[in-house]
């Protein structure tokens, strides 16, 4: 008995210390894992001007909470999320909600990511990596494509809506 209690709690600890990790590089990479409250979700999806058949990513997707909300308003939504933890956990819940098929999230990188299919971008990234990423955006991106960011602003972008009360800035790729 006492060596499965052994095992169980070495793989407890070994699972706690992998979400940790993956805390920590999802700070390195972008940012970490930090939720947007429903009042800034439902600010962004405003701002975002969503039609049904848009195709949305959400890099840095966490718990998913934009995509609910994007696939809501008919949108094909794409979360990109490094932790796999939060990836599993978007996944299942995408498996049992009614927006089943119109929900996919990716384990990976934002800055490997191909955002060449996006309509529109959400982003909440922490501040000194956005100038790395609107250069990203300008490549990848199609021109007009919109890119709505929660707290942070892009250098030398000029926002074409602000909401300075939730912090969501949105711009378009020019």
């Amino acid at each position: 008995m006492g060596i499965i209690v052994f095992i169980a709690f070495t793989i407890l600890q070994l699972a706690f210390a992998a979400f940790i990790l993956f805390l920590c590089l999802a700070f390195v990479t972008g940012g970490p894992f930090v939720p947007s409250t429903n009042t800034a979700v439902e600010a962004m999806i405003k701002a975002a001007h969503i039609h049904p058949g848009m195709t949305v990513y959400d890099v840095g997707s966490g718990d998913g909470r934009v995509l609910f909300a994007a696939a809501r308003e008919g949108a094909n939504a794409v979360g990109i999320e490094i932790n796999p933890y939060l990836v599993w956990y978007t996944r299942i819940r995408a498996f049992f909600s009614p927006y089943r098929g119109r929900i996919r999230v990716v384990w990976g990188d934002l800055w490997r990511t191909d955002l060449k299919r996006a309509d529109l971008v959400f982003v909440y990234l922490i501040p000194w990596r956005m100038g790395d990423f609107a250069a990203k955006l300008t490549r990848e991106l199609p021109k007009g494509a919109a890119v709505v960011s929660n707290s942070f602003i892009f250098p030398n972008w000029k926002a074409i809506h602000k909401d300075p009360r939730h912090h969501i800035y949105t711009f378009r790729v020019s």
